[in-house]
């Protein structure tokens, strides 16, 4: 049966559906559809090589991606260059597709070679476990691919991804078979990083050029106790020729097993009959990798080494600061009531305590400070668990510290406890510093910094705290009204009220020549505006440097701010101040209704002749320029 090279669109659906209707028997209807399948997909083959300019390599890798194997197929089937049916092989034999490969490797014209690019093929259908393609091509009757070619990277892939039954028969073929041993033992290597524990006993007891355990100096146990391997680790130790040592690399796979806590690896290492490793190697940093990270039985078994077993205190104590620093309070107390040279609490200055109180962790500060030899001091570090205590808010941590039956930690040795439980709104903390029955902290230290924090902030609790204190108060205008100043800038309004208001010390609204008017003016906070002008005593003055809160509350466009400036009933702000610069800025940035109170106010109104205009036209503000040529007329 013949076809037309092109089909029409919808011809094998019409011819099924009209064969149908006239009850033809089921046998033509499929061999009909079989039929026009065929000149179908080769069609579909011309357009993809069509639109492929011609390249068939591409066109089958587009086919094999999206899985239209009988597109592959009609491709592989055509005459094509030998070069082009190699390349074709590589992709199949990547893909797994065992007949596609079969069709290359027997085309009657131009077949493809099994070792084509020096075995790429073979690499891999190795490598993505493709096993009947691997048989085809070790197997082929020409040019069959060498199972030790590219110095066996057939090997170490398949053993990387564990697939047993290729790597056995790398090892077995009849000619040019692979060298357990190549690329100084990569395959073990990689067989040993992924836990392929079958594969790793086949290279290690194969009958020929056996992969050696200790190969690399040791790197595939090192890989193997990284990841807890344990299968892997006991072959590589037990090798009965050129075992690994459990020490090789300077003991960094004790190291490596410690840090991941996998305990019976440590138990292999520390107990291998040779070479075993040292449990104190480089000072016991194996012993701080695995306080660190909480590993109990891991730091166990490493202070109860039977030889060379790590002492608790060395590095000075680092691993007792790490577990404190991490909370792991059962390796605190191992590492506090180790039998030989017990990490002392008080290691490093307290450091511990000091890391402990940091993240919180009570329970661990509980045993540093009633340890019975060596306890830690709370006022260690001048009060610096204190200070960290505070900074982040661990209520119970400042009791315990204050509360220390000896040498307790002092309230008012670190103003910037205070201060940093004021900043971060730690109330009770604040109350806890300055209520300590001895050496409380000032409410006033360090000029009344604390007070500035917590103002800026906007804690009126704490500010409370601090203004109210039984002894030493912070004073409201500390640091000649910078705490005003702030709390008007950021709008408190309540806090910029607690602190005129203050019984004693009040901050004045007009301190710094009105500096809390202007910010407060310039951010458009009208209540504090309001308040600094109203104030009884020491109210600020609206025309204040020269009326530069009138210009500031003009550029913003704050109309209401600038009302109240201009109406206050004293030292009211003049529209003309600074030779008009407020009428400069309202008309620069286009805020009408500023420009016009300023240009209508009933004293010292700005004059339209001035370079207001010129500013308005340069930034295309229409409207202010006309207001302004009213004016001026």
């Amino acid at each position: 049966m013949s076809s037309p090279p092109h089909l029409p669109s919808g011809v094998a659906t019409y011819l099924v559906l009209h064969a149908l209707r006239l009850n033809a028997p089921l046998c033509d209807i499929s061999a009909v559809c079989r039929f026009w399948h065929s000149i179908v997909v080769r069609n579909l083959a011309e357009v993809l090589i069509h639109r492929e300019n011609g390249n068939m390599v591409s066109v089958l890798r587009r086919a094999l991606k999206h899985h239209m194997l009988d597109v592959a197929l009609d491709l592989v089937s055509r005459p094509g260059s030998s070069e082009k049916s190699e390349d074709a092989l590589v992709l199949v034999a990547q893909s797994g597709q065992a007949d596609l490969a079969r069709g290359l490797l027997h085309a009657p014209q131009h077949p493809a070679r099994a070792d084509c690019h020096n075995g790429e093929a073979l690499v891999e259908a190795a490598r993505n476990g493709h096993f009947e393609i691997v048989c085809l091509l070790l197997d082929a009757t020409q040019n069959p691919a060498h199972a030790d070619c590219r110095d066996g990277e057939a090997l170490v892939e398949a053993a990387q991804n564990g697939h047993l039954e290729i790597v056995r028969m790398l090892l077995d073929a009849p000619q040019h078979p692979v060298h357990a041993n190549c690329l100084d033992g990569e395959a073990l290597l990689a067989a040993a990083s992924f836990g392929h524990a079958e594969v790793v006993y086949m290279l290690l007891n194969a009958p020929q050029c056996a992969a050696r355990a200790d190969c690399q100096d040791g790197l595939a146990l090192l890989r193997a106790a990284q990841w807890g391997y344990i299968e892997v680790v006991c072959m590589l130790l037990d090798a009965p020729q050129h075992p690994a040592r459990a020490d090789c690399r300077d003991g960094e796979a004790l190291l490596e097993a410690a840090q991941q806590g996998h305990v019976e690896v440590v138990r292999l290492l520390l107990d291998a009959p040779q070479h075993s490793a040292s449990a104190d190697w480089l000072d016991g940093k194996a012993l701080v990798e695995a306080a660190q990270q909480g590993h109990v039985e891991v730091v166990r078994l490493l202070l109860d080494a039977p030889q060379h077993p790590a002492s608790a205190d060395c590095q000075d104590g680092e691993a007792l600061v790490e577990a404190a620093h991490n909370g792991h309070i059962e390796v605190v107390r191992l590492l506090l009531d180790a039998p030989e040279r017990p990490a002392r609490a008080n290691c490093r200055d307290g450091e511990a305590l000091v890391q402990a109180a940091k993240c919180g962790h009570i329970e661990v500060m509980r045993l540093l400070l009633d340890a019975p030899q060596h306890g830690a001091h709370a006022d260690c570090q001048d009060g610096l668990a204190l200070l960290r205590a505070a900074q982040w808010g661990h209520n119970e941590v400042v009791r315990m510290l204050l509360d220390a039956p000896q040498h307790a930690a002092l309230a008012e040795s670190r103003g910037e406890a205070l201060v940093h439980a004021a900043q971060f709104i730690h109330i009770e903390v604040v109350r806890l510093l300055l209520n300590a029955p001895e050496h409380a902290a000032h409410a006033d230290c360090q000029d009344g910094e604390a007070l500035l924090r917590a103002a800026q902030h906007g804690h009126i609790e704490v500010v409370c705290l601090l203004l109210n204190a039984p002894e030493h108060a912070a004073y409201a205008d500390c640091q000649d009204g910078k705490v005003l100043i702030r709390a008007a800038q950021y709008g408190h309004t309540e806090i910029v009220r607690l602190l005129l208001n203050a019984p004693q010390h009040a901050a004045q609204a007009d301190c710094q020549d009105g500096e809390a008017l202007l910010r407060a003016a310039q951010h458009s906070h009208i209540e504090v505006v309001r308040l600094l002008l109203n104030v009884p005593e020491h109210a600020a003055h609206a025309d204040c440097q020269d009326g530069e809160a009138l210009v500031r509350a003009a550029q913003y466009g704050h109309t209401e701010i600038a009302c109240l400036l201009l109406n206050a009933p004293q030292h009211a702000a003049q529209a003309d101040c600074q030779d008009g610069l407020a009428l400069m800025r309202a008309a620069q940035w286009g805020h009408n209704e500023v420009a016009h109170m300023l240009l209508d106010a009933p004293q010292y109104a700005a004059r339209a002749d001035c370079q207001a205009r010129t500013l308005a036209a340069q930034s295309g503000h229409i409207e202010i320029v006309h207001l302004l040529q009213e004016f001026q007329l």
